[in-house]
């Protein structure tokens, strides 16, 4: 998703490290050989080609070496807010602060935005970032690469909102100013619709979040995913039957489950209730989601169980005012982030390295799980 390129990097040889092993409950300890960028086997490497490797050996000293964290949605971090016109430095600056989190790769987030002009200029910068930027110091090898961009909206039911603005919210059947399109449309003009709004670059769009239940929504889930791009539901007031009918359709992901969606009920399970068979993403930050919430999500479906942290530009600010595109928000104490006024909790401040941490998690001998579970979370041997 990106245009910079570097240099090949030299084969990296980890040693005396422990590695997360999904046949063995525990920490292996052995080394680890990477060779451009792919994980090879050592003896079988070294055998055949010992000649000429020269690998960087790096000890990490009996620490846990574990793959690197994606975030398919976060709206920003570190003073850049995905969802306006911004600078490369700020753009780069953000990636690089996130890979100091852990976070290798991710899919920046848009908020619902008010015109179709503001889609057609940020997407563009936000695959290429623009100068002035020291590239030297900004390859795609050392910062968190852009994976997709994943549009959160505008396509929303309005009473479930969350933190976007309702003037921006409308649905496939309406044009952006409201003049209503033929709710019949088939779905090739829907589809033309929605990459009108979006504009040129469509096609870095990897993730669409929408409300399955509104006019025209679900041929536009049937367009996207023949598209190669991911329909999400999410912002949704949506039955239990209208979300199965979305994943029939193609959808294969729920957004941030439990927050902008109707609440279970044991007769009318909605969109919480396709959690057991479907993808969803959660908000693991310990404000979003109580831990049993979490927990009780990811018993139904632990293949599924996607973490994000939806965080945003506040994201290792200062507690004050920010923006999350149009809507002015307040960070505060505890890593909340509300809406003034409205007292409604929008993104998140939590880093992916933290998100799995939110998890209940317990101590047994020199492993630590999830609690009442035998799921590994990490390790606490030397």
């Amino acid at each position: 998703m990106s245009s910079y390129t570097s240099s090949p990097s030299p084969p990296l040889l980890f040693t005396n490290c422990l590695l997360l092993n999904p046949l063995n409950s525990s920490p292996t300890p052995r080394n680890l050989l990477v060779v451009d960028g792919l994980i090879v086997d050592e003896k079988e490497y070294f055998y055949n080609k010992s000649a000429t490797l020269n690998p960087v050996v790096v000890d990490c000293e009996g620490k846990v070496l574990m793959p690197g964290m994606i975030d398919v949605q976060i709206n920003g971090s570190h003073g850049c807010d995905y969802s306006s016109l911004s600078n490369g430095f700020m753009i780069m600056h953000s990636r690089l602060e996130l890979l100091k989190t852990g976070c290798t790769s991710h899919c920046p987030t848009l908020v619902s935005l008010s015109k179709k002009e503001e889609y057609h200029g940020i997407l563009p910068q936000l695959v290429n970032p623009p100068s002035p930027y020291d590239s030297s110091h900004y390859v795609v090898d050392v910062v968190s690469e852009n994976i997709g961009i994943h549009l959160e909206g505008p396509h929303f039911c309005p009473s479930k909102k969350g933190a976007h603005k309702i003037g921006n919210i409308h649905d496939p059947s309406e044009s952006k100013g409201g003049r209503k399109r033929d709710r019949n449309s088939n779905q090739t003009s829907v589809f033309e619709t929605w990459k009108d709004l979006v504009g040129p670059s469509w096609n870095s769009v990897k993730i669409v979040t929408l409300a399955p239940e509104l006019p025209n929504s679900m041929k536009l889930i049937n367009a996207l995913s023949e598209n190669g791009i991911v329909p999400s539901v999410g912002h949704s007031s949506s039955t239990y039957s209208v979300g199965s009918e979305a994943v029939k359709n193609g959808a294969n992901l729920i957004t941030h489950l439990y927050n902008a969606m109707t609440p279970f009920h044991h007769r009318e399970p909605g969109l919480i209730g396709l959690s057991q068979t479907t993808n969803f993403s959660i908000i693991s930050d310990g404000v979003h989601v109580h831990p049993t919430g979490v927990k009780f999500a990811f018993e139904g479906n632990k293949n599924g169980c996607c973490l994000v942290t939806d965080a945003m530009g506040a994201m290792g600010l200062q507690d004050g005012m920010h923006k999350l595109g149009e809507v002015r928000i307040k960070k505060i104490a505890s890593a909340r982030v509300i809406i003034p006024l409205l007292h409604t909790y929008s993104s998140s401040l939590r880093s992916s390295l933290l998100a799995p941490r939110q998890m209940e998690v317990e101590k047994v001998g020199t492993k630590v799980v999830i609690k009442g579970t035998d799921t590994l979370a990490g390790s606490v041997a030397r």
